[in-house]
C-alpha cells in the first residue's frame, strides 16, 4: 500500500474527509434509512476523491485497499455511533423535559438535598457545607454538561476511526514486499 499520489490520499486524510462528509449530512438522515444514505453519501465522496487521485496517477491497488478500509472498516463503526448522536440529538441528550426551566428547577432542588443529606451524615467526611449549593449548580448545568459529554465521546470516536486508518496504513508499509513494491511503483507509472 504505497501512496505515490500525495500526501492528502493517506488513509488518514481520506478517511477523515469522508466522515466530514457524512457528518455533514448526518442530521437530515432518516433514522430507517440512515445506514443505506450514509454509504451513499460515502460512495459519492471516495467517486469524488478518486476522480483527484486519477489525476495524480494513483495506483489501483492503493485505491482498492483505500476503499476497503473507509468502507469496510471505518463506516461500519460510524454508522451506529452517528445514528446514536442524531438519536440523542433531536431528543435533547435524553434529558428530562429537554432541560427546561423547570427540569432545571428539580434538578438543582434534588441535588440540594442530596447535598444536604450527604453533609449531614456522618460517615462521610465532607467538610464544607457548601458542598450542597455546589452540587446543586453542577445539576442547573446538568443539561450542558451531559450534552458536552457526549459529544466529546463522539468526536473522540470520529477522531479514533481516522487515527486508526493513519496508523494502519503505516504499518502495512513496513511489510511491503520487494515484489509488491515493483509492482505498485510500475503500476504507479503506467499512463492511465
Amino acid at each position: 500500500m504505497l501512496n505515490l499520489a500525495g500526501q492528502k490520499f493517506n488513509f488518514g486524510a481520506v478517511t477523515y474527509a469522508v466522515l466530514d462528509d457524512c457528518e455533514h449530512r448526518r442530521r437530515s438522515w432518516p433514522p430507517a434509512g440512515a445506514p443505506a444514505a450514509m454509504r451513499a453519501a460515502a460512495v459519492e465522496k471516495l467517486a469524488e476523491i478518486r476522480a483527484a487521485y486519477d489525476e495524480m496517477k494513483g495506483s489501483a491497488l492503493y485505491w482498492r485497499a483505500l476503499e476497503r478500509e473507509v468502507l469496510d472498516t471505518a463506516l461500519p463503526q460510524y454508522l451506529p455511533a452517528a445514528i446514536e448522536q442524531t438519536r440523542l440529538e433531536s431528543t435533547g441528550y435524553d434529558v428530562w423535559r429537554g432541560g427546561d426551566l423547570l427540569a432545571r428547577v428539580a434538578f438543582a432542588l434534588a441535588a440540594l438535598a442530596v447535598g444536604g443529606i450527604v453533609i449531614a451524615t456522618p460517615f462521610i467526611p465532607i467538610v464544607e457545607d457548601g458542598f450542597a449549593f455546589a452540587l446543586a449548580l453542577a445539576a442547573w448545568f446538568y443539561p450542558e454538561l451531559r450534552r458536552g459529554l457526549v459529544t466529546f465521546r463522539y468526536g473522540r470516536l470520529l477522531n479514533r476511526l481516522v487515527s486508526e486508518a493513519d496508523a494502519y496504513q503505516r504499518k502495512q508499509l513496513r511489510y511491503l514486499t520487494a515484489g509488491e513494491l515493483e509492482e505498485e511503483l510500475v503500476e504507479g507509472c503506467r499512463p492511465l
